[in-house]
Formats: structure tokens, sequence, C-alpha cells
């Protein structure tokens, strides 16, 4: 498990926001001199890929296209770096989800995304698709580009409104050094065009289609060449032939299903002469609708659906700056701003909350000395236990004194474990006398608990958490559950993704352990 925050070049990882088959994404950030920052992304190729030539050649590709294009509907990339075997582009934060995952929180409302949002975002990326389509180089020539691989997993729509269109790694420029072998199949099989699934030459007609298709699923929540398998679906797409949108969902206005399905024709000379004229259309259609819509009605939209992810991710994602400004304090200039998580969590215990604070430097004696005379003492009674108990008269032989001791590794988790704490954690059980009473006063000592430890728990996305089989009262992120010491089975479970992990830790005495899941499909 990586453990962050740590530097790639000039940048700060921060966190790991995904991990597709060809890169990690971080959200990072980058410093100035003037004590300013700026959020931004790190799309940095997995380790296993950078001995693969073709590979890095395409990302180089990817960089080399997209680094010239400046629109408001493309995600900026900002720099393409390598750092010893690393490579990777800084692109532009975009707080929000891809459509993807819009459109299965939309499914598992229920219900279906409003027409007028589903226009609106459709003729926003048409907007970005039209620029890149016209980009021009330098020298005034047309670059030729061409997206590739227009899908929802590609349109990103920020909680603030914005539609942005990224991932331009399979995309195809006149300018560019390598080719794609020919027979080579790029792009999600549902969103092909039939030229693209045939391996014809492209223009900006093909990615058109595939907005066709993105439209088609937003209005409807149906892909529409989606088949029993991807031979199957390849083959809906190269006959292109959908039913009409309005045939799924009544009230999708007629217009709507014309400019649709002109958008999927199988010929690309019957299609809208470029995605301008579709967006155009689309833009029409928005405002027969509602002429009040904007981006601040999508980020309105947005928050509807997303409201407790946002204070979920805001939670978490200041989670370590709080512990490092708590800690600087009483750490001063000894706290490296650069730590890792846990060596933060071995500098000292800090609650989200507040309600704990780490010792400072200046008290850590005394408490060492206080717990050398607390112990001192408890081996003095000890040892002198027999002998006090003659003086007391309790009349018991020499080795009555000595304490029963807890043997934590012979006892059972239910007789063990107490009722969960409000904060998720697990109380300590109560020990109660022995079932057979006797008359020796040692018999009648508590017996002393079984040592603790704490454990913080995360998960990227978030999880419901179930600890020894009991569900705890939060999702994640759960800060500071007192466990006793040993082994424990920890069950993530979310219900969205509907991916469930198991993950057996031990927790140490007196120690804080932090893990953190990837809930990512196997």
């Amino acid at each position: 498990m990586e453990d962050l925050p740590r530097t790639l070049g000039r940048y700060q990882l921060i966190e790991l926001l995904a991990t597709g088959g060809m890169a990690h994404i971080y959200r990072a950030r980058l410093a100035s001199s003037q004590g300013t920052e700026k959020e931004l992304v790190i799309k940095q190729v997995l380790p296993h890929l950078v001995q693969n030539r073709d590979f890095i050649d395409m990302f180089i590709d990817e960089a080399r296209i997209t680094m010239p294009l400046n629109h408001g509907n493309i995600v900026q990339v900002f720099e393409f770096g390598q750092e010893g075997q690393d490579y990777f582009l800084a692109m532009e934060y975009v707080r929000g989800r891809n459509l993807e995952t819009v459109l299965e929180r939309i499914k598992q409302r229920g219900t279906h995304v409003p027409i007028e949002v589903a226009l609106f975002i459709a003729s926003e990326v048409a907007k970005g698709l039209d620029y890149a389509h016209r980009f021009r180089d330098p020298h005034d020539r047309p670059a030729g580009i061409i997206h590739r691989d227009v899908s929802p997993q590609n349109i990103l729509v920020g909680f603030q409104g914005e539609v942005k269109l990224t991932d331009f790694g399979i995309a195809k420029a006149r300018s560019r050094i390598r080719s794609t072998a020919q027979g080579i199949i790029r792009g999600k099989a549902c969103y092909l065009s039939p030229e693209q699934a045939e391996c014809k030459d492209l223009d900006g007609r093909s990615d058109q289609f595939s907005l066709g298709a993105v439209l088609y699923e937003a209005l409807t929540s149906v892909r529409p060449f989606e088949g029993d398998s991807e031979v199957a679906t390849l083959q809906n797409v190269r006959q292109a032939a959908p039913q009409a949108p309005s045939r799924l969902r009544s009230d999708i206005p007629s217009e709507m299903d014309g400019a649709v399905l002109k958008a999927l024709n199988r010929e690309p000379e019957r299609r809208f002469e470029s995605c301008a004229v579709f967006g155009s259309i689309l833009q029409r259609g928005l405002q027969n609708l509602d002429q009040q819509f904007t981006s601040a009605t999508l980020a309105d939209w947005m928050r509807q659906y997303f409201s407790d992810d946002i204070t979920r991710e805001i939670t978490a994602r200041t989670t370590k700056e709080r512990m490092l400004q708590r800690l600087a304090q009483e750490n001063g200039p000894a706290l490296n701003t650069n730590a890792t998580t846990g060596e933060i969590l071995q500098m000292g215990t800090v609650s989200i909350q507040g309600e704990t604070k780490a010792p400072s430097r200046s008290r850590k004696w005394i408490f060492a000395v206080v717990a050398l005379v607390v112990f001192t003492i408890g081996v003095g009674l000890w040892a002198w236990w027999p002998q006090i108990s003659k003086i007391l008269g309790d009349g018991n032989s020499s080795d009555a004194g000595l304490i029963d001791r807890v043997d934590a590794s012979a006892a059972t988790p239910d007789a063990l474990a107490g009722p969960p704490t409000s904060d998720g954690g697990i109380q300590p059980a109560d020990f109660g006398p022995a079932e057979a009473a006797t008359d020796n006063p040692a018999d009648k000592i508590r017996k002393p608990p079984a040592r603790y430890g704490y454990l913080n728990i995360n998960s990227r996305p978030w999880a419901h958490v179930w600890i020894d089989g009991k569900r705890q009262s939060k999702e994640t992120p759960i800060f500071r559950v007192r466990l006793r010491a040993g082994k424990h089975r920890l069950r993530f479970f979310n219900p969205e993704l509907k991916i469930e992990k198991i993950r057996n830790v031990w927790v140490k005495p007196g120690r804080t352990k932090t893990i953190t899941v990837e809930l990512t499909a196997p």
C-alpha cells in the first residue's frame, strides 16, 4: 500500500484518485516560493508499463496532442514529465464525477437524467470536440485530431457545473509520430462508430457518432448497441440501427429523436456536417425546454445527488492537513510537512475533532518520571503482597497474593469484547469476580483488562465497515477505533459499486495502525 504524500518531480502527490489499466491518477499540488498552491492531477504510467516502448510512445503522443489544446470543455494538460523511470502528465483537476458514475447513480435512484441536463452536457462536449477537430498548429496547419474514445468515462462533470472532455490517450492526429497498427480497434465497444469498428479511415464525424451514443444513454439509461458479448456489440455497432429514444422514454421531444438518430447514422455522410452543427441543434432543443439552464443549474443538480460524497471527501482530504497543523504546533520545526501518514501517526495521536492532543516536548520527561514511579510502586506491591497479607491477618499461604493473569490468547472474542462504543470502537468487557468465590482477598481483586490499540480505517471510495462481524456506526473514514490487541477481521463493502473486500489486521497494544483499502474490481 502506497504511503502518501510523496513527491514526483516538482509536484507533491496527495491522494490516489483512481487506478486504470494504464496509469495511476493522483490529486496533487504544486507550491510556489510565494506560498501559493495549485491543485492539479498527475497521471503516472503504471510501473510495469514503463518498459513497454509502444505504450510510452502512445503516452508521449497524448502529451504532444493535448498540451497545445486550450478550451473550456477540454481538460488542460500543463506538462509532460519524466522523473527517473516514471513518466507522467500534469493536468487540470476537476472536482466532480465522470459521466459514467453520474449515470450509475441515477440508475440506482430508479430515475432518468433530466432531458435538459443530458442536452447541456452533450452540447458542451460537442463544443470541445469541434475545437479539437478544427485545431491548427503554430504553422496554421490542420492538426487532424480525432479523439476516438468519446465515452461516459472520459466526460467529467464538475460540482461547479463544468463539463470537460479528457483522455486523448488514443487520439489520432496527422502529426503523431507513431500510428496505430492496422486492424487494432481502440476505444470502448459500445461507443465505437461503425467505421472505427471496421478499422476504416476516420474523421471528426466518428467522434460525433460516439457522442450520439453517449447522449442516447444519458436520455434513456440504455446503451443503444450493447449486446450479450463484445462480438455482439460490435455487430450492433456495424449495423447502427437503434430504435428512437422516445420509444424508451416518452417525454423525449420528437426533434431530439431526429437529432440523436441523425448523429447515429451508419453512413458518415448522412450525419451532421460537424460537431459544431450537432451541438447547435442540441442547444436549440435545450432552449425550447428551459431558456434559463446554465452551468450553475447543472452544479445545483450535481450537488443534489452528490452532496454526501462532497462532505465525505472534504472530511477525508482535510484530515491529514489538520493532523499536520496540530502536530506542527506541538513539535515545531521538528515536524516534516512532507511526512507520510505513518510517520505522522507515530509522532502523536490527533483526533479529527480535536479531543486528543499530542503531548508537547516539554512534558514528555514528566510523563516518563511519573510512569517510572508508578511502575516501581506496582512491582513493590506485587513482590511484598504475601507479607502484607500476613500483616493484615488473612491467614493465607505465601502465594495467595499472586493475582491471576488474563490469557488474552485463550479467551474467546465474545467473552472479551464489550458493547460497541459511540465512535465505532469496542468497550472492554466487564471483568467481574470469579464464578467460584473464595475467601482469598487476591481473588476478589478485579483481573486487569487486556491491552488495547487503535485503528484508523479508510477506503477509496467510501465503504461500510464490519470489525469481527460487528458493523460500525460510521462509514469510512473512521478514526481511533479502540480494539483489543491481536488479530481482527475487517470487512469493507460499497453498496454502489457492489464491491467487498476482507482484510485481516494485527493491532499492537498501545499503538495506532492505519489501514486503507482500494475498492476496485479484481
